[in-house]
């Protein structure tokens, strides 16, 4: 199945203001097509040895893959297609960004079981090559699993019952991965000077802002979630109060409470308040990176679920809530003392201002246009 995406104004331009641009997105989640909804979880998983690219075919533009997937309760050979568009091959050090990031992303349900000893996950949905900061779906997909009583129970209970639904999985990941890519197609690029990070930006009444997490490394007041760099890869880094007033590069700065407001107001244009606005935090948040599915991601924002950093007294530090919930640093505004962080959760209908806990507490940071 062929997923179009089309461009449509969000909004009317209402008293002179600018419309914002939404993108149709897939709707069904992976999860949801094994009737599961929720129990299904998707984790980054290391490749072992070189990834093998077959013979590209450029009226198909489908690239033959296989690798080996060796990462704590992961062990097994895949070995599948994947669509990449001529471009990338031609021009993008296609091959080159694959076998640099060494990573892949399973799609998986049910807990690890016990095969001779070694305790392994066998029901796999579908996997994703990584390629840099892209993802890209493998159709036609074969696991062949290391363990020989774990490729037994594969071979005898999900290979050939399982397939149907695991090609509709690669379905809805290439369409999900079209409306990443559209969305960069629409979107303004900015790209750090300090590290050479390039990150998409959007316009909502006439202010810039950052469409992605910041991944700026401030030395001693950032972090990866869980200290993996993989989770930095995909939803940025968390910082406490001190590092997310060093986050933006120059000419940008961490967004004022006020500002934060303005621009909730622009995506929905609720001017009695955004509290009193439909539902739409679901229209604000990617289409990956939430647990039992993403949203819509129509206002081409992208909050991702990166979750949050905590201290627990002196020593203790806990990374909490990945999947669940994202946070967001406000600057403090004036003398006023308070500091606020803008958040939603994974059930959330509206994006809320919360008191921060303590200054210590490490969340995301997005960057906006201007001093």
């Amino acid at each position: 199945m062929k997923h179009v995406f089309s461009l449509k104004p969000l909004f009317a331009l209402v008293c002179g203001m600018v419309a914002v641009q939404t993108l149709a997105a897939p709707q069904k989640t992976w999860d949801a097509i094994y009737n599961a909804e929720g129990e299904g979880d998707y984790a980054a998983a290391k490749i072992e040895g070189n990834i093998r690219f077959g013979k590209y075919t450029h009226y198909k533009e489908v690239q033959p893959v296989s690798f080996k997937v060796k990462d704590s309760l992961f062990v097994f050979s895949v070995a599948g297609n994947m669509t990449v568009p001529a471009d990338k091959i031609e021009k993008e050090h296609f091959y080159e960004k694959c076998n640099e990031t060494m990573e892949a992303w399973v799609s998986y349900f049910n807990k690890p079981r016990d095969f001779g000893g070694e305790e392994l996950i066998i029901n796999i949905a579908g996997v994703d090559l990584a390629c840099g900061d892209e993802l890209f779906a493998v159709g036609d997909l074969r696991i062949k699993f290391a363990n020989a009583k774990a490729q037994e129970s594969w071979a005898n209970t999900l290979e050939g019952r399982e397939k149907y639904k695991r090609e509709k999985v690669v379905e809805y990941r290439k369409a999900e991965q079209e409306h990443r890519a559209s969305l960069r197609d629409v979107s303004g690029m900015v790209k750090d000077p300090r590290d050479g990070q390039v990150y998409r930006t959007i316009k909502v009444e006439g202010r810039e802002w950052f469409a992605q997490n910041v991944n700026y490394n401030v030395e001693g007041h950032s972090w990866c979630y869980d200290d993996k760099d993989s989770y930095c890869a995909r939803g940025g880094r968390l910082y406490d109060l001190e590092g997310a007033r060093k986050a933006c590069p120059e000419g940008w700065h961490l967004p004022r409470d006020r500002e934060w407001m303005d621009l909730l107001i622009g995506l929905t244009h609720c001017y009695d308040g955004v509290d009193k606005c439909e539902k739409f935090a679901n229209k604000m948040k990617a289409t990956t990176g939430w647990q039992g599915g993403g949203g819509t991601d129509e206002y081409g924002f992208s909050v991702f679920s990166s979750g949050y950093r905590k201290m627990v007294g002196k020593s203790i530090v806990r990374y909490e809530d990945m999947g669940e919930y994202a946070g967001f640093w406000s600057a403090q505004n004036g003398r006023n003392e308070t500091i606020w962080i803008w958040a939603m959760g994974r059930m959330s209908d509206q994006m809320v201002r919360q008191l921060v806990p303590s200054k210590t507490n490490a969340y995301s940071v997005r960057c906006i246009n201007g001093n």
